[in-house]
């Protein structure tokens, strides 16, 4: 078996814990015993040795995953299945105590989606792999629950610049206006943004540096102190030239 390291039960991770070790029963071969997918074989005066082998291997096999579900718990959550060994009834234990079915336990979990917002300097590929979190705590309590909801979540706290984009967006079918679908459109958009943006700061940097050398390259007279004859401006020329070629450089379109 892979040795695989995932994050252990506590108090605010019961949908992505389930879900991480769901996948680590699976790997072993035991969800479906959790799943109540596959029981103990039955054992009677007619058994024969084969039948008995199935039961003492389904057996080892429920303690396996009953292992799997407790080591992944912290050990200050642990007191909640100490006493039980048998993991279809620790797997229903613990849903219950982290997900009680309760208008509260409901409002809550509806109330953290309504709050998630995107974070200053956060990336739209970070932010839209927040959201789906909530998503699957809201789906565990209400199959209804639409992920269009999370997608409008998505799209409302976008930053200014990406209102042309949120508005191609809107105007997708239904077919088209899909989660995942739609924060690859997103992530497309916000990297070509930074490009964009890289590009403007290297044009201003590099047009700043030859403004630069130009007032550098202006002689001076020593004898007269006055400028040299081929380009004589004053100070108040030069800075004008630099303010208007800078207008021009800001101004400038760029085409994506």
């Amino acid at each position: 078996m892979a040795n695989y390291s995932i994050p252990k039960l506590e108090s605010q991770n019961y949908v992505s814990w389930a879900n991480d070790v769901k996948y680590l029963l699976m790997e072993r071969q035991v969800w479906n015993i959790v799943d109540e997918k596959e029981i103990e074989p039955k054992l009677d005066a007619s058994t024969d040795a084969e039948a008995v082998k199935e039961v003492k291997n389904f057996k080892a096999r429920k303690q396996i995953a009953m292992s799997i579900i407790y080591l992944n718990i912290d050990s200050s959550h642990r007191r909640i299945v100490e006493r039980i060994d048998d993991p279809v009834e620790a797997w229903k234990v613990l849903k219950t105590y982290y997900q009680p079915d309760s208008k509260a336990h409901h409002m809550e979990v509806y109330s953290s989606l309504m709050n998630y917002h995107i974070l200053s300097e956060e990336s739209n590929s970070l932010f839209s792999t927040r959201l789906p979190r909530i998503y699957e705590q809201l789906r565990d309590l209400d199959e209804g629950f639409s992920e269009r909801y999370v997608t409008f979540h998505l799209l409302r706290y976008l930053p200014p610049q990406f209102d042309s984009i949120v508005q191609t967006i809107l105007r997708l079918d239904d077919v088209k206006f899909v989660y995942k679908d739609v924060v690859a459109k997103l992530v497309a958009e916000e990297a070509r943004l930074k490009l964009r943006n890289m590009d403007m700061n290297k044009e201003i940097a590099a047009q700043s540096t030859r403004m630069v050398s130009k007032k550098r390259s202006i002689k001076t007279c020593y004898q007269c102190k006055s400028r040299s004859p081929e380009k004589q401006l004053s100070g108040a020329d030069v800075e004008t030239d630099y303010n208007e070629e800078f207008l021009q450089i800001t101004e400038m379109p760029f085409h994506s």
